[in-house]
């Protein structure tokens, strides 16, 4: 006779795969429900199998109760998170009665041995290899009932609704949420109509699993979308238009509107149709003989009327794979104009090659800035840190362009040092909120977190600026956010250089972080007087601190005081 238990355990290992796939492509940015969900399938996935292999009535009753409380919640957090999908509200006051309600199914469940509650007289029979389970059925099966179909008929109500009045939900991912609502259904009425005891609940909770996985994939893609933006949406002249790696729309901001008013009426995840000529003209769109992948971050014109503007495509990627593409327009109506008016080709040809080069330029310093204050904005201790050390590192490559027996020292190395100042931090969009926020002092495994800033710094900014034409640009920035909790002695982090060892920047930058950290204010320590903190430097020089650029450090002593007593109240 066939037997049938193995499929309860493919469907138990199924499950454990889901929850581990989730968890690993999603740790750094979990939602509590999905994983909540994940567990919970789990675990009536775990009861199921534990109840079909049972021997006696006793083993298959424990299996039997996880299930029905697995399933319980699983239904339960799969509402919950149909109805984040949906980008509804779900007042906490109804969150909470029905989380008591399934509570209360729960405790009769597991107290219905003694009380007879949820069923009565069970005993056990073999059919196919599966232990299954005989009983009367008591009053609390029918509020257990009641309860799934209440939930179910919740999800599938919200799902119709968001169709029909959600533009900024993806439709083809909600209809595909609705027919698994209604399978699901289905599959539990069912069997049950039949009168066959085989549950398919199991793989139908697998089905839902598979759906949630593809979804959150899809959600990361739109929030990254929405960082990026975030990201720019400050800097006028300038907007943006998303698609996914198959061109589908994903959005798009107000200044893109200006250029492609249709844009606004078009539905996320849909193509952009035949009639709106002129964006798939301007955006080559569909030209066999312009493929985007072939021209991404080159610039290309495009016209709208009487604005005229330069539109860059850029890939969207993650660590693991590339999502979809990011159109950066930039307004160039006024420019245009002007370059029309000119006579000389000369002086055509010259104001576009240093409009190219300043564009370039101040593009560079714009991410590079936006990108460190990013990452600054989620340390509550260091306000302003980014443009003060900075600042720093300028008074101090002024004083040491004065020492010309330092031949490594040169205006084009200091210039590009101010430059780089900016990223040492970066490392620290790596460490968790929980300890990048932490009001107080680190526990040394805090601590040892935090360590690993610097390593993942580098590697962050050896990223950030590939394709970089300036090399030496590229190391210096790499060696500052990598080196610059090194110290002179070797007792530093990450990698415990001593002496020269330590590149020259990260020296120079070592002193301005040290401090900028010593005189301001932080929410664990009260700021030192300049006094306090150029003899604590003097003290360390040798040990912590290279001892002829700490020196020169302390020489800029006035411009340092002067420069920190005009920002005192920013501190």
């Amino acid at each position: 006779m066939m037997d049938l238990r193995i499929i309860y355990l493919i469907a138990l290992f199924i499950s454990l795969v889901a929850l581990y796939i989730y968890y690993e492509f999603n740790s750094n940015n979990l939602n509590k429900n999905y994983l909540t969900l994940f567990l919970t399938t789990f675990v009536s996935n775990f009861g199921y199998a534990m109840s079909v292999h049972a021997d006696t009535l006793e083993g298959a009753l424990s299996g039997n109760l996880l299930s029905y409380i697995g399933s319980i919640f699983t239904i339960l957090f799969g509402l919950v998170v149909v109805i984040d999908m949906c980008h509804k509200r779900f007042y906490f006051i109804l969150r909470f009665g029905l989380v008591i309600t399934a509570t209360v199914i729960s405790i009769l469940l597991a107290t219905t041995k003694e009380t007879g509650f949820f069923f009565s007289d069970p005993y056990i029979i073999k059919q196919y290899g599966l232990t299954l389970i005989k009983f009367k059925m008591g009053p609390a099966m029918i509020l257990y009932i009641g309860f799934l179909a209440l939930i179910n008929l919740s999800a599938i109500l919200t799902v119709i609704h968001s169709i029909f009045t959600k533009k900024n939900v993806s439709k083809k991912s909600l209809q595909i949420l609705l027919c698994m609502l209604i399978f699901g259904t289905m599959a539990y009425i069912i069997p049950i109509s039949l009168g066959t005891r085989i549950n398919l609940m199991p793989y139908t909770y697998i089905i839902m699993e598979a759906f949630f996985l593809y979804f959150s994939a899809k959600t990361n893609t739109y929030d990254l979308q929405l960082n990026l933006l975030n990201v720019y949406k400050n800097r006028t002249g300038y907007g943006y238009i998303a698609f996914d790696n198959k061109k589908r729309f994903l959005g798009c901001d107000t200044f893109a509107l200006t250029f492609f008013p249709k844009l606004g009426d078009l539905s996320l995840d849909s193509y952009i149709p035949k009639s709106y000529s002129n964006i798939i003209e301007n955006l080559h769109y569909k030209d066999p003989k312009w493929e985007w992948n072939e021209h991404c971050n080159e610039d290309f014109r495009i016209q709208y009327g009487n604005k005229a503007g330069i539109c860059t495509i850029h890939r969207i990627s993650t660590s693991r794979m590339k999502m979809g593409y990011f159109l950066e327009l930039r307004d160039d109506t006024e420019q245009q104009n002007y370059i029309k008016g000119l006579n000389s080709f000369n002086k055509e040809l010259s104001h576009l090659v240093k409009e190219k080069t300043e564009q370039v330029t101040d593009m560079q310093d714009s991410i590079i800035r936006g990108i460190a204050t990013m990452v600054e904005s989620r340390d509550n201790s260091t306000g302003g840190h980014i443009l003060r050390t900075s600042d720093c590192i300028q008074i101090f490559a002024e004083e040491l362009l004065k020492h010309k027996e330092i031949t490594i020292i040169s205006p084009e190395f200091c210039k590009l040092l101010v430059k780089a100042a900016p990223m040492h931090d970066l490392g620290k969009i790596a460490v968790d909120d929980s300890i990048l926020r932490k009001p107080g002092k680190f526990t040394p495994e805090e601590y040892e977190k935090m360590k690993e800033h610097p390593a993942k710094g580098a590697v962050i900014v050896e990223k950030v600026l590939t394709g970089i034409d300036n090399e030496d640009f590229r190391k210096i920035a790499v060696n500052v956010a990598h080196y610059h909790h090194e110290k002179w002695d070797g007792t530093g982090y990450p990698e415990k250089l001593s002496g020269e060892a330590i590149p020259l920047e990260a020296r120079i930058m070592a002193l301005a972080d040290v401090f900028d950290a010593l005189v301001s204010k932080r929410c664990y320590k009260e700021a030192k007087s300049f006094d306090e903190a150029f003899e604590i430097i003097r003290n360390d020089l040798g040990k912590h601190f290279d001892p002829v650029m700490g020196a020169i450090f302390i020489d800029c002593r006035p411009q340092l005081e002067t420069y920190y007593s005009s920002t005192i109240n920013e501190i």
